[in-house]
């Protein structure tokens, strides 16, 4: 008996080293598995956030230098008379990143800003941007570290190139300010863990951008990176991954997986970095779990192996031992099934039969696997082709249970991610045992590809109305084109400009006018095919690239006329009615161009001509719209030097009081004498002007002439000179003329100005303010034209004008036409009523004069009383002369 113990106490000592060796091996296993997957996991959400990074700020940073280049390009047309705010305000490129763009002299002094009029001098010469353009011969981007904006006051990432003269002499910087907060925003609501950081990092190793959004992260931004380990490796590689060293001060001394890009084109790595603590939490947790059911298992051998060497003195001791070990192992399965139970991810173990061996409540419930079939000993194909059945199983099922029996039979590790029917993403981690078997571990992914997909859709998309943007139009037209190229398939190119959109935002705004875009988006969808790609390209400007069917033309003019009618429609946000329409410019290729640039072009010149031709409308491009664009760049250019060069002149007009037949007031009307072309009418640049900004310097000079000219007049006399809507967007007019009759010396209440319509339907709020300002001043402020626009009662209820002028259309017809006269007798009365004065313009016969004097009239203005004349040529005794022979006759 004695014999037989020792041997039984021997060989449960051998079976207890085996066992111990056994449960290590598998801990050592599973805890492994769990880290390799855990580094892979982090390895590729890295690497994937880093080129998402790395695509949005190159976009960012590229499209505001095509800004900068087409900035300077301008500029250096005509560097004295540039209107740097109306670029702004007319450019269609614009990001919201750029928050500040400025213009700086060779002497360092910022002489332009987006920001309105530099009215101090602001010298940036010591600024490292300056001092690298200055220093530099060439023609390069510089990205300079972090800093708070001159002007601006806010942090942000200066932008700069060099401003040469003819000779390629230095003359000057033009620079952009990105903003800092801005860029944050995109990579703060990416979820990269507590430890985790994303940064840009400039070839010079000092940090642009870091998130965080407490003030040590931000303390950070202006830093060097310790070390050149990146830095060398993006010198054999532009993108990659390595672990950072815990002693970095500008990373907290936490270690973390940094993947990166480089930027290319641009000296900017793109870093994302994911903390180790974060990338292994929970294998760590998976570990310990393991670790903890190791060392319950090896207690319960240890206190076999104890049990059984010890001497037996009798079966029952030994029995009760046996007894004993068969408790405490029971009790070792139930933790063991408790942890398998509580893992976040499936787990499942196959033998080399294909047969299942153990898995948790969690991978059945993944895929919905009823209980019987997660039962020891069921097989893989059952499995398969239940989850087949229930539609758990990737899109391409029919042969999907052969596929997988095909993969596990070879035996070797692989990782996959499935993408199921019902739009879950599961990664799958297979990794084969020596026996033929296998574990797996099965982890939803779902979340994490749906924040990825959503920051890859915003790259690519307008966040308002949800169209595409301009990156994805150029795409698409691209791809039209090399399928035109392959097999002829025409296609036409739209482009829509809301007509009197500003206004919208002005008078209800911008939350009404945001809703108004969202719906002219959704209106223009449901015009077009799915196959169209509509986008929006930036303020209130839309694109269309639509295939055609059958003629281009015709198919072309069919798609026009619907949309001008669904935009056209009435609009109604919050109890407000909105009449909006749109002008469109249309272009077809292959006919008007075989290149994005050119059909893109094409159509702007043909919306610019549906815009002259008086909005709500289309055109086709015609060849002879690019000639037409040619003259007017042409005669842009000479405006430009018109002020400089002294071609301009002012001719006056007389007003005459018809109650005591004096000369009220003298009009002030523009002449433009070019060198080449001769006289050119005011009709043919002044829209120009305003187009351009030139009308600013224009109109400031015509003021300025004019106020000049009347202090010399005698006293009783006044001057009136017309205001342009453009001028009232630049905000300091008020400034300006108060300037101007401060430096002339005339009396502000001998300066009327006249202003059409427009002027009050434009930006109502801000426009009306002005004009009280200048009334409060004492100078007088006349409607023009009433009658020939929308004629509004409520701009005379608004505003106390001092003259009414009623339009030369209806004056001319005062003997001929009773309509005519009975809307001059009705204004006149009006004028009367509000005490306003009433002119009479275009009075040519004594018939018209009589007929304004009778309809209620107080003053006439009209080729009966003269012609327009310059300042050299007024008589004012011969005038009041001819004005009394006038009233007389």
């Amino acid at each position: 008996m004695s014999q037989w113990i020792r041997a039984f106490a021997q060989t449960t000592t051998y079976l207890g080293v085996t066992m111990i060796v056994a449960i290590w091996g598998g801990v050592y296993f599973l805890t492994t598995e769990a880290h390799d997957r855990a580094y892979e996991d982090g390895l590729r959400q890295g690497t994937n956030l880093a080129h998402i990074f790395e695509e949005y700020i190159s976009r960012a940073i590229k499209g505001t230098d095509s800004e900068l280049l087409v900035l300077r390009k301008l500029y250096q047309q005509d560097p004295a008379h540039f209107d740097l705010n109306h670029w702004i305000d007319s450019s269609t490129t614009r990001n919201n990143l750029a928050v500040h763009f400025s213009i700086t002299g060779a002497d360092g002094v910022i002489r332009l800003s987006s920001l309105g009029p530099v009215r101090s001098t602001v010298d940036i010469s010591d600024r490292e941007p300056f001092r690298v353009q200055q220093e530099s011969t060439a023609d390069e981007l510089y990205i300079n570290k972090p800093s708070i904006g001159h002007l601006s006051g806010k942090p942000s990432i200066q932008l700069t190139r060099r401003l040469s003269t003819p000779d390629g002499s230095f003359d000057g910087v033009i620079g952009a300010s990105l903003d800092i907060v801005e860029l944050e925003k995109i990579y703060n609501s990416i979820d990269i863990g507590p430890g985790g950081i994303i940064a840009l990092i400039g070839l010079d190793g000092i940090i642009r951008l870091r998130s965080g959004r407490d003030a040590a992260a931000r303390g950070f931004v202006g830093q060097s990176v310790p070390g050149r380990t990146m830095l060398g490796l993006v010198g054999q590689e532009p993108a990659g991954s390595f672990w950072n060293t815990r002693n970095t001060k500008t990373l907290e001394g936490i270690k973390r997986l940094i993947s990166y890009r480089a930027l290319d084109g641009l000296p900017l790595i793109a870093i994302v970095g994911l903390a180790e603590s974060d990338i292994f939490e929970q294998a760590v947790l998976t570990a310990r779990k393991y670790q903890q059911i190791g060392f319950f298992l090896t207690a319960i051998v240890l206190f076999a192996i104890t049990i059984g060497v010890r001497r037996q003195h009798n079966l029952a001791a030994a029995t009760a031992a046996i007894e004993q070990s068969k408790r405490s192992l029971e009790q070792t399965n139930v933790l063991f099934d408790t942890a398998l139970k509580n893992m976040a991810h499936g787990l499942c173990m196959f033998d080399g039969d294909q047969r299942l061996v153990v898995c948790n409540a969690r991978y059945g419930e993944m895929y919905g696997l009823p209980a019987d079939l997660t039962k020891p000993g069921t097989t893989l194909r059952a499995i398969l082709q239940a989850r087949v059945a229930m539609g758990c199983c990737p899109r391409d099922a029919e042969h999907y249970v052969e596929e997988r029996l095909e993969a596990v039979a070879e035996s070797q590790p692989y990782y996959s991610m499935n993408e199921l029917r019902d739009g879950r993403v599961f990664a799958v981690s297979h990794q084969p045992m020596r026996d033929g078997g296998w574990v797996a571990i099965h982890q939803d992914i779902t979340a994490q590809r749906k924040a990825e997909t959503q920051i890859a859709y915003l790259a690519r998309h307008d966040i308002l109305t949800d169209l595409c943007n301009r990156a994805v139009l150029r795409e698409r037209m691209e791809e039209s084109l090399a399928r035109l190229r392959r097999s002829g398939k025409t296609f036409n190119l739209f482009m829509l400009d809301l007509d009197i959109f500003k206004a919208v935002n002005d008078s209800l705004g911008h939350p009404v006018g945001d809703e108004l875009l969202k719906v002219v988006a959704r209106r223009v969808v449901a015009c077009l095919r799915e196959t169209d790609t509509v986008a929006r390209l930036g303020g209130d400007e839309f694109a269309v690239l639509a295939a055609v069917e059958g003629d281009q033309r015709e198919a072309a003019a069919a798609t026009a006329d619907r949309l001008l009618e669904a935009v056209s429609a009435p609009y109604t946000f919050d109890d407000h009615r909105v009449d909006i329409s749109t002008s469109i410019g249309v272009a077809l290729a292959p006919e008007h161009g075989t290149d994005v640039d050119k059909l893109i072009k094409s159509a702007d010149l043909a919306l610019y001509k549906a815009k002259v031709g008086g909005r709500n409308t289309y055109r086709l491009f015609e060849t002879a719209m690019g000639a037409d664009a040619d003259a007017r760049r042409a005669l842009e250019i000479d405006l430009r030097d018109a002020i400089a060069r002294g071609e301009f002149e002012l001719y006056y007009h007389p007003i005459v009081d018809i109650r005591t037949n004096e000369i009220a007031n003298m009009e002030a009307l523009i002449r433009w004498r070019h060198p080449t072309r001769g006289q050119i009418a005011p009709n043919d640049f002044i829209g120009l002007a305003e187009e351009s900004g030139l009308i600013n310097p224009i109109g400031e000079w015509v003021l300025r002439q004019a106020c000049a000219d009347a202090a010399g007049w005698p006293p009783q006399c006044k001057v009136a000179a017309n205001l342009s809507p453009v001028q009232f967007r630049r905000g300091n007019l008020v400034e300006t003329i108060s300037h101007i009759l401060a430096e002339s010396g005339l009396p502000p209440d001998r300066l009327m100005l006249e202003i059409t319509e427009s002027v009050l339907m434009q930006g109502s709020t801000e426009n009306f303010e002005t004009l009280h300002q200048l009334r409060k001043l004492g100078i007088c402020i006349v409607l023009d034209d009433f009658g020939t626009g929308y004629s509004s009662l409520s701009y005379l209820r608004l505003f106390p004008f001092d003259q009414i002028k009623i339009d030369r259309s209806f004056v001319s017809e005062l003997s001929s036409n009773a309509d005519c006269a009975a809307i001059v007798a009705a204004v006149a009365n009006l004028g009367r009523s509000l005490h306003v004065d009433t002119v009479a313009e275009g009075v040519e016969t004594e018939d018209q004069l009589m007929l304004a004097r009778t309809a209620g009239c107080t003053h006439v203005q009209g080729f009966l009383f003269g012609r327009p004349c310059p300042v050299r040529e007024l008589d004012f005794p011969r005038l009041a002369a001819q004005k009394r022979n006038g009233a007389a006759a």
